[in-house]
């Protein structure tokens, strides 16, 4: 892993070098007459004869990773009028603002063949199988989820994903590349036992690829009343405004909005959606095994209203999803928990990468696990998080939200670690505060070799004594220890100079139940066996010992002071220089929320005496 990373930083910064691009593109768009930031611009980057895109968020702003290899940069919104930067403008700049001139609507009078609204739907929905790919293909998509009840905010969680659409089959998978969220820890547990929102599947499924909305369903149409609104100028086109709203006495819970549709071409470029008011009283709040669920916890769940929008971009002669974002109101009861909430729940999907061809298809276990999105998102929010991903820039509030929850849980930032070196800083989070090291793991992962788990280390030479106290506590609640899965931290010893994994662990947590054990594990050429000890807690006292080619594990317990010999090896492959650490890792046999890490691992007073 260590020598993919290097080889993916060496080949971006060749890259960098080659077109005098020494950092992102940062940028703004604005209206060039009032200076009013625009929402929602389309910015799409083209490179040979592939086009990937971003928007711009609710300041107007955006960030490209890697411009250096773009041909050119079209910036479109809708009522405007484009605006293209080809590379030679590019080069050197980091930051670009962007003023786009007003495009004036056309009235509806000056239509030299006017037609009726409901013709237009008819000709949109006849043609719209047409616009979508018949093959499979995938693209890949950031996502981002808020969650707040009226001013107390919950969690922000942001993911990268892989989506693989089926048309014939009217299906889709999607595959967690990488992800993050930030959660107030008073509130983590609360959606332990049901997640509302539905997850990124509540966006990526606006696609017209795997079904269609009612306004837009020819058996469905006769339910609605549609009228033309304008005409609009977007990317050298004309656009059809058509505004919808369910008709009086439809006892349905539909939507009204506003659909946006090329003149002549009759492709959907966009649709904003709601519910109507005059569906309120039939809104269904849960249907299913969610209704199962929610009424065997006895939760009380009631959808209060939603708002959507989607964006589509034209590629080659077909029209895909490029963008969507969306809003529910939710009343949220739970009477054992005593929780009596109104959660707003806003979400944000940017297709990044438009199209491809499956290279080979997500596999079951690969797939992302439904209503799972703050369960499966424990991690750090900092700004190099993303590398070259392109996402959707974080607003001014989203940073203020981000650094409020932190001071909430009154969380200690990351800092550098002086003298302390990293492996895999994407799996676990630490900070020190005077003599305390404190590691917190945020994904699934395990120390079976430098690619599955996370730690701090030092090179050391020759012989020595390493000993620590560690306290074990939940994450989400201090007051309790590790209850479930394989959640341990302790002393790690390690040869990093050969092919196969040697390295030795002694650590405090969990074994597969709650019960505290004291773990001491041996691998040596891949192959791996484990002492177990119990223990009476997980506030306790590590040891290791070297003396040249024989190591030594103690621990005792905090409150005793007798060392109990935990085990001695003498090992051939132990070099004069080792890396000495604190490892943390946590795994599960499930995949539900619930199998998620919940530790933190507080190191202190810890030594290292040489001989």
């Amino acid at each position: 892993m260590q020598k993919l990373h290097f080889l993916f930083l060496l080949s971006c910064f060749v890259s960098l070098l080659h077109a005098q691009q020494k950092a992102p593109l940062a940028g703004k768009v604005a209206d060039a007459i009032t200076g009013e930031p625009l929402q929602g611009a389309s910015i799409s980057m083209y490179k040979a004869g592939m086009v990937s895109g971003l928007v711009s968020n609710g300041d107007g702003r955006f960030s490209i990773a890697e411009i250096a290899t773009c041909d050119s940069l079209k910036i479109s919104m809708i009522g405007y009028h484009s605006r293209t930067f080809h590379q030679q403008e590019l080069i050197n700049l980091q930051y670009l603002d962007v003023q786009l001139n007003l495009a004036p609507a056309v009235l509806k009078e000056v239509v030299v063949k006017p037609r009726a609204a409901i013709d237009i739907i008819k000709e949109v929905i006849s043609k719209m199988d047409a616009y979508l790919p018949g093959d499979e293909f995938e693209s890949t998509f950031f996502y981002r989820e808020i969650i707040k009840d009226r001013k107390d905010y919950f969690s922000v969680a942001e993911a990268v994903f892989r989506a693989q659409y089926f048309p014939q089959k009217h299906s889709y998978k999607l595959q967690l590349i990488q992800g993050r969220s930030k959660q107030d820890v008073a509130y983590t547990r609360l959606f332990e036992d049901f997640v509302p929102g539905g997850g990124p599947q509540s966006v990526a499924g606006n696609s017209f690829l795997t079904g269609r909305p009612d306004f837009l369903n020819l058996k469905k149409i006769n339910d609605f009343d549609y009228s033309i609104d304008s005409l609009l100028q977007f990317d050298g086109e004309l656009l059809y405004s058509i505004s919808f709203d369910q008709k009086p006495g439809v006892k349905e819970a539909l939507e009204k909005g506003r659909l946006l549709v090329t003149v002549g071409g009759y492709a959907v470029v966009r649709y904003e959606a709601a519910n109507s008011l005059a569906g309120s009283a039939y809104i269904k709040n849960l249907t299913g095994t969610d209704k199962i669920f929610a009424d065997l916890l006895n939760i009380d769940f009631k959808r209060k209203g939603w708002k959507r929008r989607v964006d589509f971009t034209k590629l080659n002669d077909k029209w895909l999803m490029s963008y969507a974002a969306a809003e529910h109101a939710i009343a949220y009861k739970q009477p054992k928990k005593d929780l009596d909430i109104d959660l707003t729940i806003n979400i944000e999907l940017l297709v990044t990468s438009l199209q491809s061809p499956v290279q080979k298809e997500i596999r079951k276990e690969e797939e992302w696990k439904n209503k799972n999105i703050i369960a499966n998102l424990p991690g750090v929010f900092d700004s190099a998080y993303w590398g070259a991903n392109n996402i959707i820039a974080p607003t001014d509030s989203i940073n203020h939200i981000v650094a409020g929850i932190a001071s909430s849980n009154h969380e200690i930032a990351a800092a550098a670690l002086p003298g302390w070196q990293w492996i895999n800083h994407n799996f676990f989070v630490a900070s020190q505060h005077h003599d305390t090291i404190t590691l917190i793991p945020f994904m699934k992962c395990v120390w079976e070799d430098d690619e599955t788990g996370g730690m701090l280390y030092r090179e050391i030479k020759g012989n020595f004594t390493v000993t620590t106290k560690i306290n074990l506590v939940k994450y989400t609640a201090t007051d309790g220890i590790p209850d479930r899965g394989f959640q341990q931290a302790g002393i790690i010893v390690r040869n990093y100079q050969d092919s196969m994994e040697n390295y030795l662990l002694l650590t405090t947590g969990t074994g597969g139940n709650p019960n505290p054990k004291i773990f001491f594990k041996k691998t040596e050429d891949n192959k791996s066996k484990t002492v177990v000890n119990k223990s009476h807690s997980m506030n306790s006292w590590l040891k290791m010992e070297r003396n040249g080619n024989t190591i030594t594990a103690f621990f005792k317990e905090a409150a005793t002071s007798n060392w109990i010999r935990m085990g001695t090896y003498e090992l051939n492959w132990l070099q004069d220089r080792m890396q000495l650490g604190l490892a943390v890792f946590a795994r599960f046999p499930g995949d539900g929320p619930k199998m998620q890490p919940d530790m933190k691992a507080m190191f202190s007073q810890f030594t290292i005496e040489n001989e």
